[in-house]
């Protein structure tokens, strides 16, 4: 006999607790977790009220989290012609996605780093009682622009080793 731990059933729901837990820690809805769960087990999209049906939870539940899925590029909606429901699933290839949405967020950061340090470059006066604030948060600034220029030079061209990488992996699907 098997033991518990070794069916998919098991399987699935361990992942669907840590992607809630994870996302959760983000900031994110438990819920929305869950969701990437089931999405993440489904072979073809699927509509609002089977993840509604599957999941134990409210049509409108599932519809307000499943956008923020789809806000974050975590999935995708596909309308089919002769169906009014909108299906959602996750990419085949959702790792370059999450991969390129956490490039872009961090250079926004940086372009804000970059952007505050313009001010303080160009402020017109700090007063003697202002200095010390001052200096220590142009320090602070300053070294988180030193930091994500490292992050983003490294990541330069890991777009491309991902997309060699997949096609060694998966040879068929490209």
């Amino acid at each position: 006999m098997k033991s518990p731990q070794s069916t998919f059933a098991a399987l699935k729901q361990n992942i669907s607790n840590h992607m809630s837990l994870s996302f959760e820690s983000e900031g994110f809805s438990p819920l929305v977790g869950k969701i990437f769960a089931y999405l993440l087990f489904a072979p073809r999209p699927v509509s609002l009220q089977e993840m509604a049906d599957e999941l134990g939870v409210t049509k409108a539940a599932i519809s307000v989290q499943v956008r923020t899925l789809e806000k974050h590029m975590m999935c995708q909606k596909i309308p089919v012609s002769n169906d009014r429901r909108d299906y959602y699933y996750i990419s085949d290839d959702i790792s370059m996605t999450s991969m390129q949405s956490s490039i872009q967020k961090m250079k926004r950061i940086q372009q804000q780093v970059e952007h505050t340090l313009h001010i303080f470059d160009h402020l017109e006066q700090v007063g003697e009682q202002e200095q010390d604030s001052h200096d220590a948060c142009k320090r602070r600034f300053i070294e988180m622009q030193a930091m994500y220029e490292i992050f983003l030079n490294r990541l330069e061209g890991l777009e491309e080793e991902w997309i060699q990488k997949r096609a060694q992996i998966f040879p068929q699907s490209e």
